[in-house]
């Protein structure tokens, strides 16, 4: 897609305020999920946002973030040493229990600001410990998604399978990742919605993708009026709003999956290859769009 800025989709609210002047605001939470279920309708790839993460392994599991979409990859990595493995935990806990303190000082109408200051100093050490796992992808081991009807996660206790050698695998369980090993760390990347600092959906500064969020809300709006269809507001029924949606839906669509200059060129060097790139999961998928050089002896 063209590279656009992304802006709060509080931008589209301020729209319908200014376009249909509603009587109150008792509909502005519905709209903020509402305009997830949009961008999901949509469904271009280029709206999310890619991030990587540490998750500590327990017992062979650890829950998926909360802002997860979709998996890319995860990887172990074995170059990592105890002591930053150790400080990370460390960290982490102290993290969970200041913001335990905030939520309480919050709720007894206390100051926290000092609280609050601690906490985004250790937030910054952990971005920093954590971008070790990731600042030489070569250290990175993928793992392999689980094929195995006796995945390590899935052993009842003391079956006679359990120290079966194989190479290291993950599966996703509803909300968990469960992994052969059963305690460790992994790093994961994966594609997640933006937010902005109040939640609310990052979206395309794209004129298209501001329409379609718009009508999608519109149509909503007339639909929680009355079940009807043909009950309209501002001389507008929810038939007409709903055609509008669609229209801008595949206009979005189409914009953010169009490519762009450099896309076209990464997309034409992965493809134009004498020799095929077929071992390039263990990699990380690292440098397959460079240009395939030959060499005439």
């Amino acid at each position: 897609m063209s590279v656009y800025k992304t802006i709060s989709s509080k931008a589209v609210i301020r729209k319908i305020f200014r376009d249909l002047k509603p009587q109150n605001d008792n509909w502005i939470d519905d709209a903020v999920e509402w305009i997830g279920e949009a961008l999901e309708h949509i469904g271009a790839a280029p709206q999310l946002q890619q991030k990587q993460c540490v998750l500590d392994i327990k017992d062979h599991k650890t829950l998926m973030p909360t802002d997860l979409y979709y998996i890319n990859q995860v990887a172990i990595n074995g170059a990592v040493s105890p002591i930053t493995t150790k400080e990370l935990d460390t960290l982490t806990t102290k993290v969970k229990d200041l913001k335990t303190e905030i939520v309480s000082a919050q709720a007894a109408g206390l100051e926290y600001s000092s609280t609050t200051s601690i906490l985004h100093e250790i937030n910054s050490r952990i971005v920093v410990l954590e971008s070790v796992y990731f600042n030489n992808s070569n250290q990175l081991q993928p793992l392999q998604y689980g094929a195995s009807t006796f995945h390590a996660s899935m052993h009842c206790e003391g079956c006679v399978n359990e120290n079966t050698n194989y190479s290291e695998t993950y599966i996703v369980d509803n909300d968990y990742i469960k992994t052969s090993f059963v305690s460790g760390k992994i790093c994961i990347s994966y594609m997640a919605f933006p937010t902005d600092e109040d939640c609310y959906p990052l979206v395309p500064d794209d004129i298209s993708y501001k329409e379609a969020l718009f009508w999608y809300i519109y149509k909503k709006l007339l639909l929680s009026m009355a079940t009807a269809p043909e009950n309209s507001r501002n001389g507008i029924n929810y038939t007409f709003a709903d055609e509008k949606w669609k229209y801008y839906c595949t206009q979005a669509r189409n914009a953010a999956n169009f490519p762009d200059i450099d896309k076209y060129e990464s997309f034409m060097n992965q493809w134009v290859r004498l020799i095929p790139s077929i071992s390039r999961h263990d990699e990380g998928f690292e440098n397959l769009n460079t240009r395939e050089d030959l060499y005439r002896g």
